[in-house]
């Protein structure tokens, strides 16, 4: 037997303790092997718990050092907490009460009071918030009311006092028809001026992208108000840069709306004085243009100091501004909120008493095709609507009255009914180019007759002749199938253009 091939440790034993005669036994040689292969299981045995020892005691400091970065993270997170939680103000604005901030159990029950808390006040603003929308529906449908009970009168005013002004009547009725008128006119204003702040306010304003001519509409808008300046001893004066394009696109609409506010309100201030109206082109591209517009008057001028309350609703420069020129103090309003919709701020330079400059600046892209050319109804011949037959649904004898007048003038053929239900059957009945429909009348509405219309003759023109002049009762109109609306009081001239625009047939006399 090898005694240098053993374990060492055996070795060593065999090599103190037996003589080399002993290792030449059989038997003990066999027990010999049996000791080795012992010593060296152990060994084994011993390399693999080091080995696992080892490696437990590096995971175990990775370990440990992982949870110390969590606690310490933790630790930031809850710091972090804290710190937010002390900039948590209740709604008088006062800091909340102090916590301990070691106590992690009663912070965590702080919290939880803290999201009761706000969960309250977001159920607080949700019925704020349906209330407010309550009350501004209810403030929407008593505005229709009040336009309508207002308007339905109104029209008859107007119209009876438009046909006594055609007929030949004695200087002193004359003068007292013009004040009448005067006072109806504005009547008018202050209703339109109500119901278009109303619509402005509650976001419902669009602006349309039409092709129009800028300079166009404000030789009309001064056409429109030479009269009304020379009440005042004014004259109106332009000052048009002719290279502004001759097509724009935008909405001429309100953009005429923006113009004629300004210049109503300057011929409103101005006694025997001048009124400028001046476009200028400030920078042009290929496709945009950026044009100066100014209103300019000699009029009573603002003080500095009253300039930014002119454009605060129902306020004028002074209480006796307004006793002595009137108005509810909403066109400028109106004017500002539809150039803000523009993108443009209005500004203003005026003294009192060295008169007022408002102006503006407009960027609308340029139009590489033609403007239409807007008819004036001045230009309408009665003929155009001779031999028509149109059927009139009012309930309201005075309006009935009013518009008969006006239709049998222009020649044409007329049938009545006094509610929607009437107005159906008849358009069952017999054959009419167009249907003047009032909305709000008794056994059926309007909008319920034009839809049962619409099933009877899908073709028929519909056009709502209304006292309701709010948004929501127009689009209602448009969305039951009418091509149109005239609100009322109506005029004779917007009135026989949109018939003329609408007939199904044009018949010549």
């Amino acid at each position: 037997m090898e005694v240098n091939s053993l374990h060492k440790i055996l070795k060593r034993q065999i090599n103190r303790h037996l003589t080399p005669d002993c290792l030449e036994h059989e038997r003990f040689q066999q027990f010999i092997q049996a000791v080795n292969e012992s010593y060296l299981n152990f060994d084994r045995d011993k390399e693999l718990l080091e080995h696992s020892a080892s490696l437990n005691e590096r995971e175990y400091t990775d370990i440990n050092e992982k949870l110390k970065e969590e606690v310490s993270q933790r630790r930031q997170s809850v710091d972090k907490l804290i710190e937010s939680i002390h900039l948590i103000e209740v709604p008088e604005g006062e800091p909340i009460a102090d916590f301990d901030t070691n106590n992690l159990v009663g912070l965590v029950g702080f919290l939880q009071r803290q999201i009761e808390y706000r969960k309250t006040i977001e159920d607080e603003l949700r019925s704020a918030k349906e209330v407010a929308e309550n009350a501004t529906q209810a403030k929407s449908d008593f505005l229709s009311m009040m336009s309508h009970e207002i308007r339905t009168p109104l029209n008859g005013i107007v119209g009876m006092t438009y046909l006594m002004m055609q007929e030949e009547v004695p200087p002193a009725l004359t003068e007292n028809l013009k004040t009448l008128q005067f006072s109806i006119e504005h009547l008018q204003a202050l209703i339109n001026d109500i119901l278009d702040f109303s619509k402005i306010e509650a976001g419902k304003v669009e602006l349309e992208e039409v092709n129009f001519d800028l300079k166009h509409l404000v030789s009309n808008i001064k056409r429109a108000q030479q009269a009304k300046a020379q009440e005042n001893g004014n004259r109106i004066r332009l000052m048009i840069d002719d290279d502004i394009p001759d097509t724009l696109i935008g909405d001429s609409l309100r953009i005429g709306q923006v113009l004629t506010n300004l210049v109503s309100n300057a011929i409103k201030f101005t006694h025997k004085g001048t009124i400028t109206i001046e476009l200028s082109l400030e920078h042009r591209t290929e496709e945009h243009a950026s044009i100066y517009v100014s209103v300019q008057d000699t009029g009573i001028g603002i003080a500095p100091d009253k300039q930014e309350a002119i454009f605060t609703m129902f306020t004028q420069a002074n209480s006796a501004t307004t006793r002595k020129f009137g108005g509810t103090g909403l066109g400028l309003v109106i004017t500002k909120k539809l150039l803000e919709l523009h993108g443009s701020p209005i500004h203003i330079e005026s003294e009192e008493g060295k008169g007022a400059t408002f102006s503006f600046t407009l960027n609308l892209p340029i139009s590489q095709s033609m403007a239409p050319l807007v008819s004036t109804p001045d230009a309408v011949d009665n003929k155009t609507l001779r031999g028509l037959k149109i059927l009139l649904v009012e309930d309201y004898p005075v309006n009935v009255k009013v518009a008969l007048k006006f239709l049998t003038m222009w020649g044409i053929e007329v049938d009545t009914a006094e509610n929607g239900l009437l107005a159906v059957n008849k358009c069952h009945d017999n054959q009419f180019d167009l249907v003047l429909m009032d909305l709000q009348m008794p056994v059926m509405d309007g909008y319920t007759a034009a839809q049962e219309i619409r099933k009877i003759n899908g073709e028929l023109p519909i056009i709502a002749l209304t006292a309701s002049a709010t948004f929501s009762n127009k689009d209602r109109a448009v969305e039951v199938g009418m091509v149109d609306y005239v609100t009322k009081p109506f005029n004779p001239k917007d009135l026989f253009s949109k018939i003329a625009k609408y007939s199904q047939r044009q018949i010549s006399a």
